[in-house]
């Protein structure tokens, strides 16, 4: 594949709109390509930051209102001006009811995506390590660690900072990182690969209460923490307190694997 074959397809590869075909070809070309695979990065970069962006927006409710109001309202037939061609297109009996029905779904896509349901972390975390094991979530890689941490904090004002694993005798690394909204609340997710099961890190502000129902607890009396496991199709999720912050790590490796990880003194905030 080409410079040029693989720079067209690559939106649509962060879109996740190819064929597995398609995409097969332009990983290989990223592979092999410096340059290409700089602008992925940066189409990445982007698309997560617009998608944080987004996560900010709110529509107040005065403006629903006053949309609601509007398309109740007859709307004035435009007079047309000669050779007005917009004019014409915006008279249409067909076009004002689907300009009024974009503008509603613009509005309430925004009130949606910030006011989405309450929703559990801890579950919400397993599913994002599936996707990401699956290749649904797109990561934005990184060499240096330490800098895409103080982003990540940056990014929810520096409030609070992800929770570092050290998982060097795993041979798992830091490699990626995002911020995800889930119940109206800023998520930190840190992304471990390397030779073993990747983990995924999740960092947020919240309480034990944040447990999934019906896991399982335990009291590590060493460590004098609470520990909450609990699984779901195939991944394992550990849920504790981590100083002001609560920790979710998910993984594919065995729950005492997970507990391990902590025993060892190898996570601190």
């Amino acid at each position: 594949m080409r410079c040029d074959e693989a720079q067209e397809l690559i939106t649509a590869l962060v879109d996740g709109e190819l064929s597995a075909t398609e995409r097969l070809a332009v990983e290989a070309h990223l592979k092999t390509c410096g340059p290409c695979r700089q602008g992925f990065a940066a189409e990445s970069r982007l698309k997560q930051q617009t998608r944080f962006a987004a996560d900010r927006i709110t529509a107040p409710a005065s403006l629903r209102r006053a949309v609601e109001e509007r398309l109740g309202a007859k709307q004035p037939v435009l007079r047309e001006e000669s050779g007005g061609t917009a004019a014409r297109w915006f008279s249409m009996a067909g076009w004002r009811p689907a300009l009024a029905l974009a503008t509603l779904l613009l509005v309430t896509a925004a009130l949606v995506y910030t006011e989405w349901p309450s929703q559990n972390i801890g579950l919400a975390a397993l599913a994002t390590h599936s996707n990401i094991l699956e290749g649904k979530t797109i990561l934005v890689r990184t060499d240096n660690p330490a800098a895409m941490r103080e982003e990540l904090s940056r990014a929810v004002g520096g409030r609070f900072g992800p929770v570092i694993l050290d998982l060097s005798m795993m041979k798992l690394y830091p490699v990626a990182g995002f911020v995800q909204k889930i119940g109206g609340r800023e998520v930190l997710v840190t992304v471990y690969q390397g030779d073993g099961p990747a983990v995924t890190c999740f960092t947020f502000l919240g309480s034990e209460a944040d447990a999934p129902d019906g896991t399982e607890k335990f009291y590590d009396a060493d460590m004098r923490l609470n520990f909450y496991s609990f699984s779901r199709d195939g991944v394992n999720g550990l849920l504790h307190r981590e100083g002001e912050v609560i920790c979710v790590v998910a993984s594919r490796m065995p729950a005492a694997d997970l507990l391990a990880i902590f025993r060892g003194k190898s996570a601190h905030a």
